[in-house]
């Protein structure tokens, strides 16, 4: 039986992994459909737990307690060896193409041997194996990195680092490359460059979709697109004084393995979505002047077409560094407590009005009727709760506390149907009482 064909896509980060791999993942019928496999044994999205099987345990202390599924790392990894094992094992003819992605490849596969494994893994079960990697300008990089680095519970304020490749070989992409090349085969590495002007339609799910021959289409507005996005600047002062606070009364709390610190920074970025940090042309002009060498050097091996391996900071403009004050953190801690509040009594009301429903079912109108006046008191407009009410008052042959309810109805939307249906309920229960 002819062997599928592999795409191994390996990175780096802040690259729109996660938007690739969600929108794999959320196609992943589709895709099979299309005789393309996006397999499920290394994670339902990011395919972590290949990469990570094949180094020392110690070295995942950054991964997401949520990857072990409440398992030791071992006896989780050891349960995917097997899985993955008997997933591939299954591959049948009507599978053309595999597909799997995870940033961590180029993360935790740093060195020849490593991924000399993962070739030795992968190798003897497929036919043509491509690696595609997408390459992002190592300023921009480190920038969009920045946020995710406070998620994960490391609290410094925004600033580039010192030093150059030898201090930073993830950024040293020519050597990079160069030893994916020797183990995979030159021909087999398919770089990409990580800006707008070079990707399809401006963006990297369209981007790989393309790379991979893939018919599937994501819809621009497709949430599984919107991924790991940064944050405003007020919000990077809370994430950084509340982290340096937690620094002070319990450490513990302050690490991606934090329940308590992965729930504070999630709500952060869910309230307070922005451009994040980025540092001044000049800054970044002199960050990337360090590694010109090893950026001139991928462009004649892997972008020989291109002038620069990267468009260049445009000198002039100026930097987005966060106000880092007291004031900026107490203004997003503001707009956050708000939002909270705000998902509070949604889910109050919508609590209340599911067990007004449940009341009514078993008959009992006095209790149904304070379940939906308890939605009301967490949002007084709400539309299903005076729906619901204005029916028990129908009931009750109370038309003018109904006649009210439709008012309010109408005020909050016009449009509504339960408008339309109130009203007509009420000419119904009219001729009932004339008749």
């Amino acid at each position: 039986m002819p062997r599928p064909d592999l795409i191994l896509h390996i990175g780096q980060s802040k690259t729109g992994t996660s938007s690739i791999q969600r929108c794999l993942g959320a196609s992943r019928d589709l895709l099979r459909a299309d005789g393309v496999l996006y397999p499920l044994s290394p994670g339902a999205a990011n395919h972590a737990l290949l990469p990570a099987s094949l180094v020392p345990i110690s070295r995942l202390g950054d991964f997401h307690p949520n990857v072990w599924e409440g398992l030791g790392p071992e006896a989780r990894l050891d349960r995917f060896r097997r899985e993955f094992a008997a997933e591939m094992d299954a591959i049948g003819p009507d599978i053309r193409r595999v597909i799997v992605s995870a940033e961590q490849c180029s993360g935790l596969l740093t060195d020849e041997a490593a991924i000399a494994r993962l070739h030795a893994l992968l190798a003897p079960r497929f036919g043509a194996i491509t690696v595609v990697m997408y390459l992002r300008r190592q300023d921009e990089h480190f920038a969009s990195g920045y946020t995710q680095g406070l998620r994960v519970g490391v609290v410094r304020p925004p600033a580039l680092p010192e030093g150059g490749p030898e201090r930073h070989p993830a950024y040293d992409y020519a050597t990079l490359l160069d030893r994916w090349a020797r183990v995979f085969g030159e021909a087999a590495i398919r770089p990409r460059i990580f800006e707008r002007a070079a990707m399809l339609n401006g963006d990297a799910v369209d981007d790989f979709l393309a790379v991979c021959g893939l018919r599937l289409t994501v819809p621009p507005d497709h949430p599984a697109r919107q991924s790991n996005l940064s944050v405003t600047p007020e919000a990077l002062a809370l994430m950084l004084a509340m982290g340096r606070r937690l620094e002070v009364s319990n450490p513990a709390l302050v690490s991606g393995g934090s329940p308590l610190w992965r729930r504070f920074v999630q709500a952060v970025s869910e309230a307070l979505p922005g451009r994040g940090w980025r540092p001044s042309p000049e800054e970044a002009i002199g960050f990337l002047e360090r590694f010109h060498g090893s950026n001139e050097a991928t462009r004649r091996r892997w972008f020989p077409e291109r002038e620069t391996l990267f468009a260049a900071p445009q000198p002039g403009g100026a930097a987005t560094a966060p106000d880092l004050s007291a004031e900026a953190a107490l203004s997003a801690a503001c707009d956050l407590i708000l939002r909270e509040i705000a998902q509070s009594q949604t889910r109050e009301a919508a609590h209340a009005v599911q067990l007004g429903r449940l009341h009514e079912k078993r008959g009992d109108a006095t209790a149904a009727r304070r379940s939906f006046a308890a939605a009301l008191r967490a949002i007084p407009d709400l539309v299903d709760a005076h729906f619901a009410l204005a029916r028990l008052d129908l009931a009750a042959g109370d038309r003018t506390a109904a006649a009210a309810r439709l008012e309010a109805i109408r005020r909050k939307d016009p449009t509504d149907d339960r408008g339309q249906r109130l009203e007509r309920l009420l000419r119904q229960a009219a001729k009932v009482a004339t008749a």
